[in-house]
Order: structure tokens, then C-alpha cells, then sequence
């Protein structure tokens, strides 16, 4: 079957060439050719996994509609790979069990962010660039579906709202303190742990990643603490429904001495993220 997969593969990047006058290119594990820029990706996924980013928004508004609680991690540039490298210096996240996800194409976080707060694909919700904001007209996310469900609510961003959402990200800028904003983003978070959803987004995965490269000693310190914060943020949370995903994951990069890592490209490194959903001092309901 792979092989078969493979050479449709072959045959349809020959064609995506041919119409967007790119060349091939090849990634581990998965066959794929395009450019960046080309208006077609040809490529085939074989054994993707059975997860999706998209399940956050569908898994949260399940856990809601019943009556739980819902706190929701998203942590910038937390890939499989990432994950798997690093797997000892995060032993809360790794004790909870993560599952291999798909992310969004392209896997860059305005477009992910749509998908995880949407359960939409990119053409459904509209975001399909780091230069888009606006979400299509009648688009609704995991907010609004909370505020009707008559649910308090906190979203919990680093120094900018990313895209524009039914309500308004409580933001957490840098004040100057060693891990950027991400101790911010545990400040805010901590203090609205009383809400029936909380969506917090740290950052400081990916822009660590970004500088040192994603397999870098820096990164690695920098999901140790994050695992310390969530691994908090989770005890104190009281009972409900936890899930934990990345928007997308990274690739190193050479070339630039000043940025190692990156993400856009439909390979594996970028495309799959961990993924968690868990019980914490059972249901909310019970």
C-alpha cells in the first residue's frame, strides 16, 4: 500500500511541478513536492495520524455541552518530533500520553489557530496567511459556542490576539523577565482558574526554536518549564476536562545564524503535533 502511495505521489508532484514550474523536493517519512509558494500541494500522507488539531475545538465543546469544565493548552511550535527529542524534559506532559496529530496547511499559527478555535479547515474559516486576521462572516468559535452555552470563559495570549476571535485575549506582554512572555501567560492563566473554559497560548516553544533550532538544549529548557507551568495550572485547575495541542511543529534551517529553526512546509517535522485529552478530578458534572 505505501508503495502504491507512493508512486500516486510521485505522479501528482510531477503534475504540481508542471503547473506551479517548481521542483521537487523531498522530506523524511513523507513524500511530498511543492514550493512554498505554489498555489497546489500535491502530497500524500502515508499513515497520518488518526488525530487532528481540529478535535480541540470539538472535543472542548463536547466536554462543554455535558457539563464540564475545559482548560486548553496550545503550545506554539510543540511538535511530535520536538516532543519525542525532548521527551525527558517533560515529564508531566509525557506521563499524560500524547498521540501524533495533523496539523493545518500551511502549518504556520494564524491558520492553526483558526482550525484548533474552529474545528474548520483553512478555505471553511478563511485564515490562510500570517497576514490574515478576519475569519469568514459567520464563522463561530469555541468562545461564542461557550458564551451561549452560558459558560464563563478566559482566553489567555502573549503580547497580540494572533487573529481576530469573538473575545477579546486577556494579552501578557513582556515585562522583562527571563522567559519572554510565557510567565506572563502563567500569571494571567493563574489567576483565572475559576472559569468553566480556559484557553491558554504560551509561545516560548517556538520562538526558542526559531532562534537555537528545534532539537537546541535552549528548547528543551524552555518545555521544561512550560511542563512545570501546565503541570500546575492542571492540579489547580479542580476537576474537568484538560486537552493539550500545538498549533504546528518545526524543521531546523541552515543559512541564517540567527534563526535555526522554521515552519511551512508540509513534512513531518511541521505537520505533526502532539496531542492530549484527559480527565482531571473526574467530570464536572458527576
Amino acid at each position: 500500500m505505501k508503495k502504491l502511495l507512493a508512486t500516486l505521489c510521485v505522479l501528482l508532484c510531477a503534475f504540481a511541478m508542471a503547473a506551479c514550474g517548481g521542483s521537487e523536493t523531498s522530506y523524511p517519512d513523507i513524500p511530498v513536492a511543492f514550493e512554498p509558494d505554489c498555489p497546489i500541494m500535491a502530497a500524500l500522507m502515508a499513515d497520518a495520524p488518526m488525530r487532528s488539531i481540529s478535535d480541540t475545538f470539538h472535543d472542548a465543546l463536547n466536554a462543554l455541552e455535558n457539563g464540564d469544565r475545559v482548560l486548553v493548552f496550545l503550545l506554539d511550535g510543540w511538535g511530535w518530533e520536538k516532543f519525542q527529542h525532548h521527551i525527558d524534559m517533560q515529564p508531566f506532559l509525557s506521563s499524560l500520553n500524547p498521540e501524533p496529530a495533523l496539523s493545518v496547511y500551511p502549518p504556520i499559527t494564524p491558520v492553526a489557530l483558526a482550525t484548533v478555535l474552529t474545528g474548520l479547515q483553512p478555505d471553511d474559516h478563511g485564515i490562510h496567511s500570517r497576514a490574515d486576521r478576519r475569519m469568514n462572516d459567520g464563522v463561530t468559535d469555541i468562545f461564542a459556542e461557550a458564551a451561549t452555552l452560558g459558560r464563563t470563559v478566559a482566553y489567555i495570549q502573549g503580547h497580540s490576539g494572533i487573529i481576530q476571535t469573538s473575545l477579546m485575549p486577556i494579552l501578557s506582554p513582556d515585562a522583562g523577565g527571563p522567559y519572554g512572555t510565557d510567565g506572563e501567560i502563567f500569571e494571567n492563566a493563574r489567576r483565572n482558574l475559576d472559569v468553566d473554559f480556559l484557553f491558554v497560548h504560551f509561545h516560548g516553544i517556538d520562538d526558542m526554536g526559531h532562534t537555537y533550532g528545534p532539537y537546541a538544549e535552549e528548547v528543551g529548557v524552555r518545555i521544561a518549564l512550560i511542563d512545570g507551568y501546565i503541570q500546575y495550572l492542571v492540579e489547580n485547575w479542580g476537576h474537568g476536562t484538560v486537552i493539550i495541542t500545538a498549533d504546528h511543529g518545526m524543521r531546523r534551517i541552515d543559512g541564517n545564524p540567527y534563526r535555526l529553526g522554521d515552519h511551512y512546509k508540509f513534512c513531518h517535522e511541521d505537520m505533526i503535533v502532539p496531542y492530549i485529552i484527559t480527565q482531571v478530578g473526574g467530570s464536572s458534572n458527576e
